[in-house]
């Protein structure tokens, strides 16, 4: 039996995050330009036999978390669990069923906003990073979803 390494981030969302190990989360991939993660539509379905709204929004909030999460496991500090972060705000817009497994999608911010949003950290202890995460389905966006990320020591 091939082995299979787990993504540090999915594992710290299982342990963590209770909703995400409930709803099947799982990293699909984690590279330079974005963030996918992935949950199985039998654990986040509704009664229309369509993915849950709820799922929907809360897999694109996690992806939203994850790429801030990734951004600070390497700041220092990270190892002992300083940093918080929580969403501040965010807004869903519901485009379209989703028919079968939910996969999110979070794109990276670019290099000058990591830096500003930095800098801000690094200033005042506090800093806002907003992000937008979509629930894609056969190249489709079924689900946008923006959310205004805070982390703070």
């Amino acid at each position: 039996m091939k082995s299979v390494k787990v993504p540090a981030l999915e594992l710290f969302l299982h342990e963590m995050i209770p909703l995400a190990k409930a709803m099947g989360v799982g990293v699909e991939v984690s590279d330079d330009r974005s963030l996918v993660l992935r949950a199985p539509k039998e654990q986040n379905r509704n009664s229309l036999n369509t993915a849950f709204g709820g799922s929907l929004v809360s897999l694109a909030t996690l992806a939203g978390y994850g790429v801030v999460w990734e951004l600070m496991k390497n700041e220092k500090g990270a190892d002992k669990a300083e940093w918080r972060i929580v969403v501040k705000e965010s807004r869903a817009a519901y485009r379209r069923p989703v028919l079968g497994d939910l996969r999110a999608i979070c794109e990276r911010p670019a290099q000058a906003v990591i830096s500003e949003f930095k800098e801000a950290l690094t200033r005042y202890g506090k800093a806002k990073l907003k992000l937008r995460a979509s629930i894609v389905e056969d190249g489709h966006t079924a689900v946008d979803v923006t959310a205004a990320f805070v982390v703070s020591r």
